[in-house]
């Protein structure tokens, strides 16, 4: 559900946030009391309703279990959700219901969100130097000149403990034990991505949650070596 919230909410914000938008590029601001800088292409309440749109096609994209939701699909709530001034702010709750043994059945309710900057303009630092960008993490051996690559942007997967070992990437290649992560108690869970090569036992560590830097190509170039999937910028 947190993957297909954040796709949308990050593709709307840089496909039709500038035509969309309230407020300058380099500040943020309060829509009531602002005129949009552009007027008459696309209303806020037409993005919203897109971002919304495109965010059930991929939960259904991502096979997200709605059995396990309350209602299934018509459980799904997006009622607080906001496309206002210069950000995408798409926010889900459901409730789910499972079985306790004899203590009957817990309810509980999930509020899950995704906030994104429009992309209304070039920002000033990007006006000083006419060259390419790429994306780094903080850990990384690696330059990314696209910010979509699935190397630096993981889809995870918890699995049962017992799983691991039948369990393969998209590549065909099997999952070991995560180096970074190896003293956090094992669980009855592990979390894996598609295109990783280690199982974690945290679903924190650093090897998943990647910190991911906008940078200068060529203050990278001669550092580190271009992704073997999205490769070097053109």
């Amino acid at each position: 559900m947190q993957q297909s919230i954040d796709f949308a909410s990050r593709t709307m914000a840089v496909t039709l946030g500038n035509v969309s938008n309230t407020g300058e590029s380099d500040k943020d601001v309060d829509p009531s009391s602002e005129d949009s800088t552009i007027k008459g292409e696309l209303s806020e309440a037409a993005l919203l309703a897109s971002t919304i749109a495109l965010a059930g096609y991929q939960v259904a994209e991502n096979d997200v279990p709605l059995a396990f939701i309350d209602g299934g699909a018509a459980g799904i709530n997006f009622l607080e959700s906001t496309a206002e001034g210069n950000y995408i702010d798409l926010k889900v709750s459901y409730k789910m219901t499972f079985p306790v043994g004899l203590l009957g059945k817990f309810k509980f309710d999930v509020d899950q969100r995704a906030r994104n900057r429009k992309w209304v303009g070039y920002d000033k630092s990007e006006n000083q130097s006419d060259g390419q960008y790429v994306y780094i993490t903080e850990h990384g051996e690696v330059y990314h000149s696209n910010y979509y690559c699935t190397y630096l942007n993981p889809s995870v997967h918890r699995i049962e403990k017992a799983e691991v070992s039948a369990k393969r990437n998209k590549s065909g290649a099997i999952y070991y034990k995560c180096k970074r992560c190896q003293g956090v108690k094992e669980g009855g869970f592990l979390y894996i991505t598609d295109y990783g090569t280690a199982y974690h036992s945290d679903v924190n560590c650093t090897e998943i949650k990647h910190d991911i830097k906008k940078v200068l190509y060529e203050e990278v170039n001669d550092k580190m070596r271009p992704c073997s999937k999205c490769g070097a910028p053109h």
